[in-house]
């Protein structure tokens, strides 16, 4: 009796967390309506606005990561006193796991660059391109924002569902490397970026499985993202 108990509070608890995820997904998916929705009935053109449409996304996002921020509440307030009670153990693995994550993204993407047809990979050109017509605003969506919110939902609520596993590492790392080319992918030869956005992701997600904090992942995709960012946003003033 008390098994079946136990067996029964366990599926629930794994329907839960599907729900959730599922539920933060498609809001991820849709939530550029929250600004399309009202651009379109003010009959105000969007299209090929960069800034415009940077800002919009930007808005969107901090919306996603309100509803996240209320789900997760107990559970962001109780890791980030972990995190800064053991912030310098938690900073050392991160560091070294990111450096490998970032190893490992960088043979890859030199690898299929000069071994197939694939050029750069189209989600970075599309960045490029915002960066060109919105650089702050690009920095703090895909610096900032971006971060927060794809850790919170493809390491801390998919992982929900597997729990704190390898197989958790690994369904994230994938996750991660198809968002980043399933909506700009031009040829199937695109999916070779997979790889590389997977490795990195998937050092992200070891962060978590070892130190079981979403603050350390969420730091250094943050120092990541905002490095790349200035980089390129120096590579253009220049």
């Amino acid at each position: 009796m008390k098994d079946t108990l136990l067996l029964n509070n366990k599926i629930l608890k794994i329907i839960k967390n599907v729900l959730i995820f599922v539920f933060l997904f498609i809001f991820f998916l849709y939530k550029e309506l929250i600004y399309l929705i009202p651009l379109t009935l003010l009959k105000i053109d969007y299209r090929g606005n960069y800034v415009l449409q940077t800002a919009g996304s930007l808005v969107s996002y901090l919306v996603l990561i309100l509803v996240i921020v209320l789900i997760y509440r107990k559970y962001l307030i109780q890791k980030f006193k972990d995190f800064k009670k053991n912030f310098n153990k938690y900073f050392d693995l991160g560091l070294k796991l990111w450096f490998l994550g970032v190893v490992g993204m960088f043979i890859c993407n030199t690898l299929i660059i000069k071994l197939t047809p694939v050029g750069e990979a189209n989600n970075e050109i599309l960045v490029q391109e915002m960066l060109k017509q919105a650089p702050i605003l690009t920095l703090i969506s895909a610096g900032i924002v971006g971060p927060f919110g794809e850790e919170m939902m493809f390491r801390k609520s998919l992982g929900d569902i597997f729990g704190n596993t390898k197989l958790m590492v690994f369904i994230s790392g994938l996750f991660f490397g198809l968002l980043h080319v399933v909506f700009s992918f031009e040829t199937a030869l695109d999916f070779l970026y997979v790889i590389p956005y997977g490795l990195l992701g998937a050092a992200f997600a070891y962060m978590l499985y070892k130190t079981d904090n979403i603050f350390i992942s969420i730091t250094f995709h943050t120092i990541h993202n905002t490095a790349l960012t200035l980089l390129s946003i120096l590579t253009l003033v220049m």
